[in-house]
């Protein structure tokens, strides 16, 4: 995860039920976002977006790990 933002319209509890949508509205070669979505019965309380980076394992990186293309199989999983 490379960037979240949130937005909130109205408060939650604890032990309050909520209903909660997540898609992923944007791919890139790489990355992609997820919007998230929370309902509290049919009121907008929050939004929230994250960006995330497909990585595979290098061990010739010093944090061993990089980005790669993200594999169609993937996003097609998604659609």
């Amino acid at each position: 995860m490379i960037d979240t933002r949130a937005q909130f319209y109205r408060p939650a509890s604890f032990g309050e039920t909520v209903e909660i949508e997540t898609r992923i509205v944007e791919w890139g070669r790489s990355s992609f976002q997820v919007q998230h979505k929370l309902y509290k019965g049919e009121a907008l309380a929050a939004e929230c977006r994250e960006k995330r980076v497909w990585t595979v394992k290098d061990l010739q990186s010093p944090n061993g790990m990089r980005s790669q293309a993200i594999p169609e199989e993937v996003k097609a999983r998604f659609a």
